[in-house]
C-alpha cells in the first residue's frame, strides 16, 4: 500500500481555489440578488410613477368636464338664449351653437329640448345626445358613449329659465388626436388607447393594434373595483398597464382608456447600474464580498428612499430625495426630485384652474361654495355671521350683442378689479356670465353690507372705459346674511339670488336684503309656473268678455276679451299672479295663441258689427311666428280680419320699432284693426303715432278715474281725443264706473267707453244674450 504525499502548496492551491471559488460564488450570489433587489425596487417606482400619471391623468379629465360645463352655463344663463330654447328659435339656437363650439374647442354642440328634440347635431350621435340628459344619474354631467367603431365623450349642462328647459349637450370623439394630447401631459412616456367590447365580450381597440386578450379583460375587471397595475403582452411587447372605465350614460362602462409603459423603457434608466456594479465585482474580485456588501448596501437604501418617496408622492406629498453623487443612483434621484417638482406644479395649475375663473382670474363657483360652507361650518362655533353679496349687472347682454363678446369680456375684467378695489375685506368671486358674488366674513361692521353694495352701484353708475369705448353701465345687488338666511351654501346663495331677483324687480340699480317673504313668493311662482304646464293641456283656462259701447252708434260695438284661470285645486286665480309668470317663462306664446283662437272663435257667431279686442303680450308679439297664427286663426275661425282687434302696449317697441313697424304693416294688410293700449303711460312716445296709423288708442284707466276732479287729468284726456281724431283715430276710455265719468267723456268726444259702469266681464254665453238684448242698448245710453 502506497500514500500519496500531501504537499503544502497542493493545500494552497486547494484552499485558494476554494476560497477562489468562495468568492465567485459569494460575488455571483450577492450580485444574483443586487440585481434582483434593484429590478424589484425599480418595477415599485414604475409602478408608482404609473398611479401618479393616472391620477394626473384623473384630475385633467374632471378638468376638461369642469372647462366645457363651465362654458355652456355662461350661454346658458344668458337671457337671450334661454328665450330661444324657450321659443324653439331654431336660427338663435343654432348661431350661440356655433360661438360655443368655437370657444369651447369642440366639433359638436347641441341643445337637446325636453321633449327628447335635438339642435345643433344629426344621426346616430344625435339620438345618443337626445337620451342622455335623460339617462344620467343626478349629479353626474358626462358620459362616454361607444358609437360604431368610435368612442365620444358627452357632457351635459341643463338650461334654466329659472327651471329646466333643456340642455346643452358637447360631444368630444376620443380618436387618437385626443389620446395624443393627454398622453403629452404624463411625465413618462405613455401610450393611450380606448378600448371597446367586441361583440364576443372582449375588450379590444377599435384599429387593431391591442387585440382582445384574457390578460385585458382581467385587467378591465378589477380597475372596476380599484386601481390596479398589470403587466400585458401586446404585439409581442410588455407593457405595464393601467385601465381607467369611462362610465356610460346609466354607469355601465362602455368604453375604457388603457394607459400602458413600455417595460424595457421604464427599466431602462437601471442598466448603467445594473452593469457599473458586474464591473465593479470583477474588478475587485478579491474584495467582493466586502465589495458587494458595501454596494448592495449603497444601492438598497438610495432604492429605498426612492421608492419611499414615490409612495410618499402617490400620496399627494411633495417629497425629495437627498442627491449624493453624479451616479446612476444620483442622476435617478435627480431625476425623480425633478419629476416630483413638475407634479406639483401640474397639480398646482390644475387645481387653480379648477378653482378659478379663466377670463377674470376670480374664484369661481366651486371655489366660492366651498369657501362660503367653511366659514358657515365656522359660523356654528363662534355664533357670528357672515354676509353674501350677488351681484348681476344691468344691461351686460346688450353689451354683447351690440359690441361683442370680446368687449363684453373686456369689461368683465374692468368690473372684477372695481370689485376687488372696493372689498380689500372680502372674497370676490365670479360665478358666471355676468354674475358675482362677495363674501364679508365674521367681524364686519354692522352696516357693511349695506355700505359696500352702495358703494358698488355708486362706482358701476358711471360708464366704464374699455377698448377705447366708453360703456354705460350698472348693477343689482341681492344681500343675504348667515346662517340668519341660510345655514348652507346652497341656502344661502339660493336667498341672495332671490333678493336680487327682487332688486331687479324694483327697478334695477338698487339692492335689496333677503327676507322670508321672497322665498315664500318664489314657491308660490315655482307653484304657479308647473301648473300653468298643465293648466293649458287640462282646459283650466276659459275667456270673460267685458262690452265696449260705441257710444256714437249707441250699441256694443266691441268686447274686449280677458281670461280666466279657474284652478282645480286654489279655485280662481287673478291675470295679476300668472300672467307675469308666463311672461318669464315664455308660456304666454302658446297661452296666448289660445285665446286667440278661442275668441275669435266665440266671436264669429256675433253679429257682423260686434269685433273682438285682444290685448297681445310683447313677447308674444315679437315671436316669429305670429302674423303666421294670426292668419291660421282666421281662416279656422272664418271670423272677418276687421273685426279682430290686436291691442298692443308701448312695451313692443323697447327693443327697435323697425321690425315692429313691419309687423304692424302686415297685420293691416290682413284687415286686421290695431289698438294701442295704456297710451300715455310708461314709455310713450307720439313718434309711434306718426310711424303707424293706429286704428284706436285706448285712454288708460288711471287718467280716467281722476277726470272728473283733477283739472289736469282732464285736460290730459281732452289733448288724447283731439290727436287721435286729428289722426282720424278712435278712442276708448278705459276703467268708467260712473255717470259723471261717463258725461266727461262724452262731452270731450271719447268714441267708446269701457268699464263696470256698463258691465263687468261677463263669460261667452252672457256675452251673446247682452248683444241679443236692446233693453242693453237702451239702458246704456
Amino acid at each position: 500500500m502506497t500514500f500519496s504525499k500531501f504537499r503544502p502548496t497542493q493545500l494552497r492551491t486547494r484552499m485558494a481555489a476554494l476560497y477562489a471559488g468562495l468568492f465567485i460564488l459569494g460575488f455571483v450570489v450577492v450580485a444574483i440578488v443586487a440585481q434582483v433587489m434593484i429590478e424589484g425596487q425599480a418595477r415599485r417606482s414604475v409602478t408608482a410613477e404609473m398611479v401618479t400619471s393616472g391620477t394626473v391623468y384623473d384630475r385633467i379629465w374632471a378638468l376638461r368636464e369642469q372647462s366645457l360645463t363651465g362654458t355652456s352655463d355662461v350661454l346658458a344663463r344668458d337671457f337671450g338664449f334661454r328665450s330661444a330654447v324657450a321659443s324653439g328659435d331654431q336660427l338663435t339656437i343654432l348661431s350661440a351653437l356655433e360661438t360655443l363650439k368655437a370657444r369651447a374647442k369642440v366639433p359638436v354642440a347641441a341643445v337637446v329640448g325636453l321633449d327628447g328634440s335635438v339642435t345643433g347635431a344629426t344621426g346616430p350621435l344625435a339620438q345618443a345626445m337626445a337620451q342622455l340628459p335623460f339617462q344620467l344619474a343626478d349629479g353626474r354631467r358626462d358620459a362616454v358613449i361607444g358609437l360604431g367603431g368610435d368612442t365620444y365623450r358627452l357632457v351635459s349642462s341643463p338650461v334654466l329659465a329659472p327651471t329646466e328647459i333643456g340642455w346643452v349637450v358637447f360631444a368630444v370623439r376620443l380618436d387618437a388626436g385626443e389620446m395624443r394630447s393627454l398622453e403629452k401631459l404624463s411625465a413618462i412616456p405613455m401610450v393611450a388607447t380606448i378600448l371597446q367590447r367586441s361583440p364576443a365580450g372582449h375588450w379590444q381597440s377599435a384599429d387593431g393594434v391591442v387585440p382582445p386578450t384574457s390578460d385585458i379583460d382581467t385587467l378591465v375587471s378589477s380597475s372596476r373595483v380599484s386601481r390596479v397595475i398589470s403587466t400585458i403582452d401586446v404585439g409581442g411587447k410588455e407593457f405595464y398597464a393601467l385601465a381607467r372605465p369611462l362610465a356610460g350614460p346609466q354607469g355601465e362602462a362602455q368604453a375604457v382608456m388603457l394607459l400602458r409603459y413600455s417595460t424595457s423603457l421604464a427599466l431602462a434608466p437601471f442598466r448603467p447600474i445594473q452593469f457599473g456594479i458586474l464591473l465593479a465585482g470583477l474588478i475587485v474580485l478579491a474584495l467582493v464580498i466586502l465589495g458587494s456588501l458595501r454596494l448592495a448596501g449603497a444601492i438598497a437604501r438610495p432604492i429605498t428612499a426612492l421608492q419611499r418617496a414615490a409612495q410618499a408622492l402617490e400620496e399627494g406629498n411633495r417629497t425629495e430625495v437627498d442627491v449624493i453623487g453624479t451616479d446612476e443612483i444620483g442622476q435617478l434621484a435627480d431625476s425623480f426630485n425633478r419629476m416630483s417638482a413638475g407634479i406639483v406644479e401640474r397639480e398646482s395649475r390644475i387645481t387653480h384652474l379648477a378653482f378659478h375663473d379663466q377670463l377674470t382670474d376670480l374664484p369661481n363657483r366651486a371655489f366660492f361654495r366651498q369657501s362660503l360652507d367653511e366659514k358657515l361650518s365656522r359660523l356654528t362655533r363662534t355664533g357670528e355671521q357672515l354676509a353674501v353679496l350677488y351681484l348681476d349687472l344691468d344691461g351686460f347682454k346688450s353689451v354683447n350683442d351690440t359690441l361683442g363678446h370680446p368687449v363684453g369680456d373686456a369689461l368683465l375684467r374692468s368690473v372684477a378689479k372695481v370689485l376687488l378695489g372696493l372689498t380689500p375685506d372680502g372674497l370676490v368671486a365670479r360665478l358666471g356670465g355676468d354674475e358675482f358674488a362677495i363674501i364679508l366674513s365674521s367681524g364686519f361692521e354692522k352696516d357693511r353690507p349695506r355700505a359696500l353694495a352702495q358703494s358698488i352701484i355708486d362706482a358701476l353708475v358711471e360708464p366704464m372705459l374699455v377698448d377705447g369705448l366708453c360703456i354705460p353701465t350698472g348693477a343689482s345687488l341681492g344681500i343675504a346674511i348667515g346662517p340668519d338666511d341660510g345655514a348652507n351654501s346652497v341656502q344661502l346663495l339660493k336667498n341672495a339670488d332671490l333678493a336680487l331677483y327682487r332688486a331687479k324687480q324694483d327697478g334695477r340699480g338698487v339692492f335689496h336684503f333677503f327676507e322670508a317673504s321672497l322665498d315664500q313668493a318664489a314657491r308660490e311662482r315655482r307653484q304657479i309656473e308647473l301648473d300653468l304646464r298643465s293648466a293649458l293641456k287640462t282646459g283650466q283656462f276659459e275667456l270673460n268678455y267685458q262690452p265696449i259701447f260705441d257710444l256714437n252708434a249707441h250699441r256694443i260695438g266691441c268686447f274686449e276679451a280677458l281670461i280666466r284661470w279657474n284652478h282645480p285645486v286654489r279655485g280662481p286665480i287673478s291675470p295679476v299672479d300668472f300672467i307675469p309668470v308666463a311672461e318669464d317663462t315664455g308660456l304666454i306664446v302658446a297661452i296666448g295663441e289660445w285665446v286667440l283662437h278661442e275668441a275669435c272663435r266665440q266671436a264669429a257667431t256675433w253679429p257682423g258689427h260686434v269685433r273682438v279686442a285682444i290685448n297681445v303680450s310683447a313677447l308674444q308679439f315679437r315671436h316669429p311666428g305670429f302674423a303666421a297664427t294670426v292668419m291660421q286663426v282666421l281662416a279656422r275661425s272664418g271670423l272677418q280680419p276687421n273685426r279682430l282687434e290686436i291691442e298692443i302696449t308701448e312695451s313692443v317697441f323697447l327693443d327697435g320699432d323697425g321690425p315692429v313697424m313691419a309687423l304692424l304693416q302686415k297685420l293691416r294688410s290682413l284687415g286686421v284693426r290695431i289698438a294701442l293700449d295704456d297710451f300715455g303711460t310708461g314709455y310713450s312716445s307720439l313718434s309711434y303715432l306718426r310711424s303707424f296709423a293706429f286704428d284706436k288708442i285706448k285712454i288708460d284707466k288711471s287718467f280716467v278715474d281722476t277726470i272728473v276732479g283733477d283739472a289736469s287729468a282732464s285736460a290730459i284726456v281732452s289733448a288724447i281725443v283731439v290727436l287721435a281724431t286729428a289722426l282720424k283715430m278712435e278712442t276708448t276710455a278705459e276703467g268708467v264706473e260712473d255717470a259723471l265719468q261717463l258725461a266727461e267723456l262724452r262731452d270731450k268726444g271719447c268714441s267708446s267707453i269701457q268699464g263696470y259702469y256698463y258691465s263687468r266681464p261677463v263669460n261667452g254665453a252672457a256675452a251673446f244674450e247682452m248683444i241679443s238684448d236692446p233693453n242693453f242698448a237702451a239702458a246704456a245710453a
